[in-house]
């Protein structure tokens, strides 16, 4: 799949044109890269470098979190990201860190983008700016409302298992 096909099917470019597209596709950071399965992606607390398409495979994006009976830690999955997904959008939005580890699920490919590149391109080109973040805050609201009604209805979830990746 052509990097711009892969572009065309993600949620947050979905209002662009193919000449819009291809300014992303030439920016210099923008990258084909692929992971092996239970290969991490990005740590939580890292600098947030690069935003991430999902183009094949899925991701795991990973918390470490205490449960009310102990006080330790526990890597704790949050969501899986699916094909056409985008993951690592703190690169796009201050203070540029990783809240979540992503780990990959199976054998991935995405396209990485840098995100000085993108924002730069933001601020040249407003319209692309204007429309994916657009976009990309319907994503980041459709993931806090899940989170939310977990939390909320204090049901367990499959989200919240432990990942099986761990050996725990």
């Amino acid at each position: 799949m052509s990097a711009i096909d892969a572009l065309k099917r993600c949620e947050i470019f979905l209002g662009l044109d193919n000449s819009d597209l291809q300014k992303i596709v030439d920016l210099p950071s923008c990258q084909e890269e692929t992971y092996q399965s239970a290969e991490e992606i990005f740590h939580a607390g890292q600098p947030a470098e690069h935003l991430y398409i999902l183009v094949e495979g899925k991701v795991d994006l990973v918390a470490e979190v205490s449960t009310p009976s102990s006080k330790l830690l526990r890597p704790t999955l949050i969501t899986i990201i699916g094909k056409g997904s985008i993951f690592g959008w703190p690169a796009l939005v201050p203070p540029h860190v990783f809240s979540l580890t992503a780990i990959a699920k199976a054998p991935v490919q995405v396209l990485a983008i840098g995100g000085s590149d993108i924002r730069n391109l933001f601020e040249s080109h407003p319209h692309i700016g204007y429309e994916v973040t657009k976009s990309l805050l319907q994503v980041v609201a459709s993931r806090v409302r899940t989170i939310e009604q977990l939390l909320i209805t204090g049901k367990r979830s499959i989200l919240f298992e432990i990942p099986r990746w761990t050996g725990r």
